[in-house]
This record gives structure tokens, C-alpha cells and sequence, in this order.
């Protein structure tokens, strides 16, 4: 069975270099709204989104930001921080925050866009880490955590390739190791 929802989740690629062209503001508030409309615990919808497009602050950022995907936030025309309140939801912040940024990132690929998912969370929200950093730089509030930075715009190069494990691999039948 094939749908536009199975296909754009089949499709999108975790991505870390982008062409230097700007990303339509329609299209932004599109994965905005794709954000916004994400399932969160009671319907608390504890999210904020930061769009970020002024490049000495994304080069900020890739310098606190540990990961492969540090040349994405450089080159991308823009990035999205998404935040969360913790004290709103204090057991499924997280969680509401990683819904918000998977809409996003499958937001963007449905446009023609791509993404990648540099996870920024701190689960010790340990005092020099990534997370307290950036709120830095971003005039974050003491009470909100980071969950996510996804830089968005159009691929450079190839798609990268993809490969899944087969459902027969993850799939069990009522109980766990039950084929």
C-alpha cells in the first residue's frame, strides 16, 4: 500500500549539506503549522519554534553543536530550534517536542525541502552542555528546554541512501521475540 503520507516518511533523508537558496516564507509557515498541529500530552502543546536565518548565529551555533551534522547548520538558509516549556508538562515535554520535530522535518520533505534532526536535549541538563549553550545564544528562558535544531532548505548533491531493517527483523507477535 502506497500514500503521499508513507512516501514523504520513505523519503526523507537526514541531510547535511544545502544549496544556498532561500526557503519561501510559505513554505516555512507550512512546516511551522505541521509543528503546531503535532499530538502533545492532554493537548498541552508546550512548543516554541525559533526560526533562525542570520548566519553569524548559525555559525554560533555550530560551534557548540557536537555532531556530524555541524556543516547542515551552516549552510542551510534557515534553521528551526524547537523548544519546549517543562514546567507545562513535566512528564512528556520531550516527547511533545520530538512530535513537533518530526512534523517538521516530514513538513519540509513533502514541500521538496530537506532536514536533518540534530537532537540537542540534554537529559542531566548538565551546566555546559550543548542545550544550556544555545539557550544562551538564543535568549532561551531558564524553564524551556531545547529539543531539536533542524536546519531546512534544498539539498546539495546526491540523496543520501537509506537503508532499513526489514519488518521481519523489529516485528514481533504479541509478546517480545514472538515471531
Amino acid at each position: 500500500m502506497t500514500n503521499e503520507v508513507l512516501e514523504t516518511i520513505k523519503n526523507r533523508r537526514s541531510v547535511i549539506r544545502f544549496e544556498n537558496t532561500a526557503v519561501e516564507d510559505d513554505k516555512i509557515e507550512a512546516i511551522l503549522e505541521a509543528g503546531r498541529w503535532a499530538p502533545s500530552w492532554i493537548n498541552k502543546q508546550p512548543w516554541n519554534f525559533i526560526v533562525i536565518r542570520d548566519q553569524n548565529t548559525k555559525n554560533h551555533l555550530s560551534e557548540i553543536v557536537p555532531t556530524t551534522f555541524v556543516q547542515g547548520l551552516k549552510e542551510a538558509p534557515l534553521c528551526i530550534a524547537i523548544t519546549v516549556n517543562a514546567s507545562e508538562d513535566p512528564y512528556h515535554f520531550v516527547e511533545d517536542g520530538a512530535a513537533a520535530a518530526q512534523n517538521m522535518a516530514l513538513a519540509a520533505q513533502s514541500l521538496g525541502l530537506n532536514s536533518s534532526w540534530i537532537g540537542t536535549y540534554d537529559l542531566k541538563n548538565q551546566k555546559n552542555s550543548s542545550e544550556v549553550n544555545i539557550k544562551k545564544i538564543l535568549e532561551i528562558p531558564k524553564d524551556a528546554r531545547v529539543i531539536a535544531i533542524l536546519p531546512i532548505g534544498h539539498l546539495k548533491g546526491e540523496t543520501p541512501k537509506k537503508d532499513r531493517k526489514s519488518l521481519r527483523q523489529i516485528v514481533y507477535q504479541e509478546k517480545f521475540g514472538k515471531r
